[in-house]
């Protein structure tokens, strides 16, 4: 599978977890684009993967395809990915309402529901695990503190490779003096 059916499949969910914690204006999308200018004015959950790891050795399958007289060689691999999911909000002293760590909290709590087990499962996917979440506070643009709540995400799935190879129809042996 690769990162962007990844994508495909969590983002919604966690969008879905939003709306159904009643956060109706949160929008969640991938961090580090390349057309993405300013900060928007409504809370934002980003989202990054940071690394895949492979686990254990690929398996290999050859198969003859008899319609297509071909032999496929398949190769799969199963990986763990990892994603980050930070959440950037403007706190306002004068008006409490929820924070960083809230919304964060939130996503956190949808990759583990059964809802999310469930999808991800039905494609493939697995979670292997949901780590802390961390809160650390930053000086931003503004010279003002603010929070950048983040948790990290790890998904099992298998990347599978194929490669088709036609038959060898025809030996020519030859004895050659040397």
């Amino acid at each position: 599978m690769l990162d962007n059916d990844l994508i495909r499949l969590f983002r919604p969910l966690l969008i879905n977890g939003f709306l159904r914690s009643g956060f109706n204006n949160v929008t969640v999308q991938q961090s580090y684009l390349p057309n993405r200018q300013g900060v928007p004015s409504n809370p934002v959950v980003y989202f990054q993967k940071l690394y895949d790891k492979r686990y254990g050795f690929c398996s290999n399958n050859t198969e003859y395809d008899y319609d297509l007289n071909q032999m496929i060689r398949t190769e799969e691999q199963v990986y763990e990915t990892t994603f980050q999911v930070s959440s950037l909000l403007k706190q306002d002293p004068s008006n409490i309402g929820y924070t960083s760590s809230d919304l964060i909290n939130i996503a956190s709590q949808t990759m583990q529901t059964e809802t999310t087990l469930k999808a991800l499962n039905s494609a493939g996917v697995g979670i292997l695990r949901v780590t802390n979440v961390r809160n650390p506070f930053d000086l931003n643009d503004k010279d003002e503190f603010a929070s950048s709540a983040s948790f990290d995400f790890t998904l099992t799935h298998n990347q599978i490779l194929k490669t088709v190879s036609d038959l060898i129809t025809n030996v020519i042996i030859k004895i050659y003096r040397v």
